[in-house]
């Protein structure tokens, strides 16, 4: 059972969510908080596997915070959901280290879906956030790191499901390979790519083209289009 904090300043939004979570017995909520000072408390004595973050109405002060949390407790998968969708918070929160981000106007249901995908160790970006980052990719936003080219065809593989959201386990089943060397090979590609956590492995594999996305980032595509 994977245990859930609820963060949002919205108690509605608080006991929503909770019905929706705790209808399935995989998740269980272990506590609430309406943002800031009371997030950051209840961190001090509680560790839960995730953390379902509403950015509304705040989002820069939801960003920071999210940051701050990251730096003190890296091991922790952060989902942001919010009625936000413009360029610059998805952008963002994403940036800010995010495992999933969820659009209020999608399906209850899928709150569900980004809290399995996370908790499994994947990634998870809603068609309005998965639309934006695509347009990222079209417009050159992010340009093709050179490093590309000195990777060897198997840590290009270990690449892209990885970033496609498969967890370490996952890619060492698919390619045959022990997990303690999948974990080796991810060491290695966060060192030649210089990236430092999932996120970003994931806006590299973007602008590489080695994996597109559209609901939970579960399915890899070669550079030629065909999927893995």
């Amino acid at each position: 059972m994977y245990s859930v904090l609820l963060v949002s300043s919205s108690w509605l939004v608080r006991e929503a969510v909770r019905v929706l979570v705790e209808g399935h017995e995989e998740f269980k909520v272990i506590g609430e908080a309406d943002g800031g000072s009371r997030t950051l408390h209840l961190l001090r004595s509680l560790s839960p596997d995730l953390i379902l973050y509403d950015l509304d109405p705040d989002y820069d002060a939801a960003i920071e915070l999210i940051r701050r949390i990251m730096k003190d407790r890296p091991g922790v998968k952060i989902i942001a959901i919010s009625m936000r969708s413009e360029d610059a918070v998805v952008e963002s929160v994403l940036r800010a280290g995010v495992r999933g981000y969820l659009s209020k106007v999608e399906p209850s249901a899928d709150v569900i879906q980004v809290l399995k995908t996370v908790a499994q160790g994947g990634a998870y970006l809603s068609g309005v956030a998965a639309a934006r980052v695509m347009d990222w990719v079209k417009n050159h936003k992010h340009k093709l790191n050179p490093a590309l080219e000195s990777l060897a065809e198997r840590e290009v593989q270990v690449l892209r499901l990885l970033a496609g959201g498969k967890a370490t386990k996952e890619v060492a089943v698919e390619l045959n390979l022990a997990v303690e060397t999948v974990r080796t090979y991810r060491k290695t590609l966060m060192k030649k790519l210089r990236l430092h956590n999932v996120t970003e492995l994931m806006h590299f594999a973007l602008a590489a083209k080695l994996i597109v996305i559209g609901g939970p980032l579960d399915r890899g595509e070669d550079p030629g289009g065909n999927p893995t």
